[in-house]
């Protein structure tokens, strides 16, 4: 652009100039701006060229702490070189508008590349639900490399001015990365977009909603199954007391308290067993579907839970009793 060519020795004849006359002669402008101001035109004129990124920074920081109108010109060019075609067309504007003795020939030339940049500029407006928010753009040109800046932060809303092309701009906000967007963006055109947090996704609790409930409710399963196997022993055991003492009279040489006891001992473990195991079992369905699982235990497993023999014994003989709810 013909802005490019004409300023670049214009800016650094007056950043010179200003650095030694106007700074000088005004004692309202601070050391700080001085020190900033003069480190801009430093970069400008680096040896291994110029480092508009380094003064731009350095005449934003200058500007400040002076609000002297005659260092948005050197922001206009600086931002002008690094693409950042909106705030380049913000200071050159405010530039002609708020110093009074610009040379007409430059204030010409400026207008009329101020009036090129503002035909071909894209206007982007970028919203995001979410405070400090910076947009990463980076240009990407048919030819050389790419060129990057940096916008924000804000809260919320960033609009930003970007040349024509091809852009991905990518939003970070709290550290994270939140969304991307490439496209090509034409001369003059207007864009926007919202950008949403992309919500994590939890991975499934293979601990408490895979396996665990399922491990316990076999567990109360087993103990349910070896219930019933006590229980049918147990039946066995009663039933050959009946046996032995038909008509309830047991013949002298038969033991039948020993044989009670026996009894009696595996209807404790047949409890311990059926009721014990359904209390886990039951547990274990709890954890299941909590914890969102679809598959139910086997009906033998719940009929199971409710299942229990009886005895009754007297001097005269003894009686068994099941009971159970199916």
């Amino acid at each position: 652009m013909s802005i490019g060519r004409f300023i670049g020795g214009t800016v650094l004849a007056g950043a010179l100039l200003f650095t030694r006359v106007a700074f000088g002669g005004d004692e309202s402008i601070s050391e700080e701006a001085h020190k900033h101001f003069k480190a801009g035109v430093n970069l400008l004129q680096d040896p291994d060229g110029a480092r508009y990124e380094d003064a731009y920074r350095e005449f934003e920081t200058a500007y400040a702490a002076s609000l002297s109108p005659k260092i948005l010109g050197n922001i206009g060019y600086c931002a002008l070189k690094l693409e950042r075609d909106g705030e380049s067309i913000s200071a050159y504007t405010r530039y002609l508008h708020e110093v009074q003795d610009i040379d007409p020939v430059e204030a010409a030339q400026i207008a009329r590349d101020v009036a090129t940049l503002r035909a071909g500029l894209v206007r982007v407006v970028l919203t995001v639900d979410a405070t400090g928010a910076t947009a990463v753009d980076k240009r990407l040109p048919v030819r050389g490399e790419s060129i990057t800046n940096v916008y924000g932060p804000a809260n919320g809303r960033i609009e930003i001015g970007l040349r024509p092309g091809h852009h991905v701009i990518v939003l970070r906000a709290g550290g994270e990365t939140i969304d991307s967007w490439e496209f090509d963006a034409k001369p003059g055109t207007t864009l926007s977009r919202t950008f949403t947090r992309k919500q994590a996704v939890e991975p499934p609790r293979r601990s408490s909603s895979s396996w665990l409930p399922w491990a316990v409710t076999t567990v109360g399963g087993a103990a349910l199954a070896t219930g019933g196997v006590l229980g049918i022993i147990t039946l066995g055991k009663v039933n050959n007391i009946g046996n032995h003492c038909p008509n309830n009279q047991c013949p002298p040489a038969y033991s039948l308290q020993p044989a009670q006891e026996d009894a009696r001992r595996f209807i404790r473990l047949t409890d311990t067993f059926l009721i014990g195991g359904g209390v886990v079992a039951a547990t274990g369905l709890g954890l299941v579907f909590w914890s969102g699982g679809s598959e139910t235990p086997s009906p033998s497993a719940t009929q199971a839970i409710t299942t229990r023999p009886g005895l009754n014994c007297s001097a005269s003989g003894c009686a068994v009793t099941m009971s159970g709810q199916f």
